[in-house]
């Protein structure tokens, strides 16, 4: 089981967590789906819970704001950074926004959240006690994320600036999709025009994908516990995936990581 107790390089995918208005819901929707776990934090945590898998944390989930109407149901993405402040000032430079300025989260990190000049959510994660995801690529864990742009080369110029990205791009046709990898050449995320056959209403975002045991039965899991299928199971070089979203509208990817991943290398 691939444990990753260390912090990640920066630019890393390295923690997920999801916002919805029900935290029950999600609770009874992700531990029957993924055979999660669920650990309260305390009080001065603001009711954020993590969840585990086979003890390890793989995620969090946080109930909306009442008072704030303009927050949505949604699985938020975080890159590692050795120094939030500094990441946050290259990202403005570079186009970016920031909702929540760089701040303390207890004594476990510092976290900025925002979004890129193409409008895509991320956070900024700046590890202290809690380094991220402890497990990777294991059924129930995070084992790849992309942010899908409508401003394809403005997304690449952005992340490329910002985290020192090196894209490969492996699209042809319409179809336009670079994989990001650090110095060491190995791929640890993707960034994709959006098609222009989605609808219009679908905004640049950042997609976060789980591993599973078998994608088709766990889209059929995902609507027997009340989400939805986004987009049915298919397969590609890198493994069978489909996007679905829970109960409350979230949205994210499951992914049955090919045997060999095939991911190219710089």
């Amino acid at each position: 089981m691939p444990v990753h107790p260390d912090s990640f390089a920066p630019g890393t995918p390295c923690w997920a967590d999801v916002l919805v208005d029900d935290l029950e819901v999600a609770r009874r929707f992700y531990g029957a789906l993924f055979g999660w776990t669920f650990e309260d934090l305390p009080a001065e945590a603001g009711g954020y819970v993590m969840a585990r898998k086979d003890g390890h944390v793989v995620a969090g989930a946080m109930a909306k704001n009442p008072d704030d109407p303009g927050q949505v149901s949604a699985w938020t993405l975080y890159l590692a950074t050795d120094d939030v402040d500094a990441a946050t000032k290259r990202a403005a430079a570079a186009g970016g926004v920031f909702f929540l300025p760089p701040m303390d989260v207890l004594d476990v990190g510092r976290i900025a959240v925002g979004a890129d000049p193409a409008g895509a959510a991320y956070g900024l994660w700046q590890a202290r006690q809690h380094t991220g995801t402890d497990l990777v690529g294991e059924p129930g864990a995070l084992c790849w994320a992309e942010t899908m742009s409508r401003s394809y080369a403005t997304s690449k110029t952005f992340y490329t600036e910002v985290f020192g990205y090196h894209l490969q791009e492996i699209g042809e046709g319409d179809f336009h999709y670079s994989v990001a990898s650090l110095d060491d050449g190995q791929p640890i995320g993707g960034i994709g025009e959006i098609p222009a056959a989605a609808p219009a209403e679908v905004p640049s975002h950042w997609m976060v994908y789980f591993a599973v045991e078998s994608c088709d039965a766990a889209a059929d899991r995902v609507l027997e516990l009340g989400g939805s299928v986004v987009q049915p199971p298919f397969d590609t070089p890198y493994g069978r995936m489909a996007v679905v979203a829970g109960p409350q509208g979230e949205t994210f990817s499951i992914m049955h990581p090919a045997p060999s991943n095939p991911l190219p290398k710089d």
